[in-house]
């Protein structure tokens, strides 16, 4: 039982992807008849990695800057109610 229905999730992502390539490829060719250029849209690795990178790191230090607001708001004197700053 279990091989068939792996047989089955197989063959339905198979036949999803060709689908999805056949609409590119369709795509594709209704351009070139219109007289457009075709560009592959080429990405430097090394790029895209550090600009992940810089995004996580900016979203990090905005979380942390956030909790310390939240924990300037509600002081009141004592530790009551006040967050750990994340690191």
């Amino acid at each position: 039982m279990q091989t068939a229905i792996i047989i089955l999730i197989t063959a339905a992502v198979v036949n999803t992807l060709n689908m999805a390539c056949f609409y590119v490829g369709a795509r594709v060719r209704q351009n070139v008849d219109k007289g457009e250029e075709i560009k592959a849209p080429i990405q430097n690795p090394i790029k895209a990695w550090n600009e992940c990178r810089e995004k996580k790191e900016a979203d990090k230090e905005a979380k942390r800057l956030e909790v310390i607001l939240s924990n300037v708001e509600t002081y009141d004197g004592t530790p009551h109610g006040q967050k750990d700053i994340p690191e």
